[in-house]
């Protein structure tokens, strides 16, 4: 790993939106600090610039976030056939996990600028059924939505780490982020999936503390990255899934059986936390399609669809409100600059904030519906205006158009130290110590919002090294690094100090929420357990109150 430097980053080709989805936005200079608030508006000037992606997430991504894609030793084809509707596919091969992983582990409830502690207590809950320790709702059936308990954080209950759980140890090269849905006794379900030699989908369920059993998707069934979506009345999972290679089809499960219903016409993506189900029954998608134009797509026995916008980023989100109209957040560059774009179909298309920067290198965002009004609250990562560094932002609308945005968190904070370019000569030594920022998720109860961002601190040394090939040049080469990190939780008006530590070394840069009945969150995703960059593990989370 290259620690970061002061010196510019090159920008990927504009060829990378086409390839691969991504894209950036036009720089400026409206970094805001910390705990402060301001209000954006959709006037925002264009400039004419070749909007371009990362295509990496950073040191510590463990996934693509843009066109799927295997890790293989030769060159491997995937078929890309389906069953027809209606195929009942059974599958017997499981995978058991049972890790030693320790329920119910408090961190400590403030943030810090320097190394984190740490200390393990039992945690109780106002929920009425204990499982390992922990007490949980004994339902989440659609009636018991939405959540009234207060969350964890800004005068509730301290945050706590109430279940860390490997869901599959098995270290893969993987897509995107797991897909997550509880069912009807609170207890969660991971669709993931193996990009080795093919794409290989695994559908996960928690036996109780510690154990999981894995199934293997049936082999028309082909996950390179998928979507869950739960009718807990019913004891029904429905699973919209992308196979690599531009196909996506509509699956359900019911009594351990998959079942194909439909497929979307045409060549698609679709990415984890994209599909949802509305109150009578109909599922709905936001997605987008090969040319990477950004869909809202409605499956009530046939489909119907509606285009948001072109050049989109195919990281969509989608929540419907109280009345099943739905909401959508895309990154896109229809102005030939990347802005966070906000749809209410029919017709309504708002800039929620423009990026800041023209290479997006931090694409994943969350939505949530907030309140008797359904508050539009968005998560993500801008670019501030030295191109290098980040913020965390909290938006939410305001009124017409008009959106206000905080700053949860800033990189290049002044105790940061960070090496610049390398000298021209070898063997000298530079100690770094710095933290990155990354928007995990968003939760939402019945009127309150909590936002889950990483911290990751780096802390170790470079070391110069000199080659002549076939002019003589310098580079830094890291020597010791260590590694920790921090999940955080705040709050709307929250200031840094206030965040509270939930979770430490968690090693990713996004993950699936779920909330439950008892205001607990659920999480799953691709976690790297080393913090070094290597093929990830599937890893799960509940946090809550303690």
């Amino acid at each position: 790993m290259i620690a970061r430097s002061t010196s510019p980053s090159l920008s990927i080709p504009l060829l990378c939106v086409a390839l691969a989805g991504c894209g950036d936005a036009v720089a400026t200079t409206d970094t805001l600090d910390p705990g402060t608030s301001t209000s954006s508006t959709t006037a925002e000037p264009t400039t004419e610039v070749a909007p371009t992606t990362s295509t990496t997430t950073g040191d510590e991504s463990t996934t693509s976030g843009g066109m799927t894609g295997t890790s293989n030793e030769s060159t491997t084809t995937t078929t890309t056939s389906t069953s027809e509707p209606g195929t009942e596919t059974a599958v017997s091969a499981t995978e058991t996990t049972s890790t030693s992983t320790t329920e119910a582990t408090s961190t400590s409830t403030s943030t810090t600028d320097s190394t984190s502690t740490t200390s393990t207590s039992t945690t109780d809950s106002t929920s009425t059924t204990t499982t390992g320790g922990v007490e949980v709702p004994e339902t989440c059936l659609s009636a018991d939505f939405p959540v009234k308990v207060p969350l964890c954080g800004d005068g509730g209950p301290a945050c706590a780490t109430l279940r860390d759980e490997v869901v599959s140890a098995n270290k893969m090269f993987r897509n995107d982020m797991p897909a997550l849905a509880l069912d009807g006794d609170c207890e969660p379900v991971v669709l993931y999936s193996e990009a080795v030699n093919g794409f290989h989908g695994f559908y996960a369920e928690r036996l109780g503390p510690d154990m999981w059993v894995a199934t293997p998707t049936p082999g028309p069934m082909v996950v390179a990255t998928g979507s869950l979506a739960s009718d807990p009345d019913a004891d029904t999972v429905f699973a919209m899934v992308d196979n690599g290679a531009f196909g996506t089809s509509l699956w359900r499960r019911f009594d351990g059986q998959w079942t194909q219903d439909s497929a979307l016409v045409g060549m698609n993506h679709v990415r984890a936390h994209q599909l949802t189900r509305d109150s009578v029954g109909a599922l709905h998608v936001g997605h987008v399609d090969s040319n990477f134009a950004v869909q809202h797509e409605v499956f009530d026995g046939a489909w119907s669809k509606e285009q948001m916008i072109t050049n989109g980023e195919i990281h969509v989100r989608l929540a419907l409100d109280g009345a099943d109209a739905p909401r959508l957040t895309s990154w896109a560059t229809a102005d030939a600059t990347w802005k966070l774009h906000y749809f209410a179909p029919p017709g309504v298309t708002e800039v929620v904030a423009p990026l800041g920067s023209n290479t997006i290198e931090r694409q994943h965002h969350d939505l949530a519906l907030v309140g008797a009004e359904a508050t539009p609250w968005v998560l993500l990562a801008r670019k501030q205006a030295d191109q290098t560094h980040h913020d965390i932002v909290l938006a939410h609308r305001t009124g017409p158009a008009t959106w206000a945005l905080e700053t949860l968190a800033s990189e290049n904070s002044p105790a940061d130290k960070v090496c610049g370019a390398p000298p021209q000569q070898a063997g000298v030594t530079c100690e770094f110590d710095y933290r990155d920022y990354y928007p995990l998720a968003l939760a939402a109860g019945e009127g309150e919002v909590r936002a889950l961002y990483l911290a990751i601190r780096r802390q170790g040394t470079l070391v110069s090294q000199c080659e002549q090939n076939p002019l003589p040049f310098c580079y830094w080469n890291t020597q010791v690094e260590d590694r920790s990190s921090e999940l955080r939780v705040a709050w709307p008006g929250s200031q840094p100090d206030e965040h509270q530590v939930a979770a430490v070394d968690v090693f990713t840069d996004r993950a699936t929420a779920r909330l439950d009945t008892a205001g607990q969150i659920h999480l799953a995703f691709y976690d790297d357990p080393t913090g070094a960059g290597l093929d990830p593990w599937v890893r799960y989370l509940m946090i809550g109150g303690e």
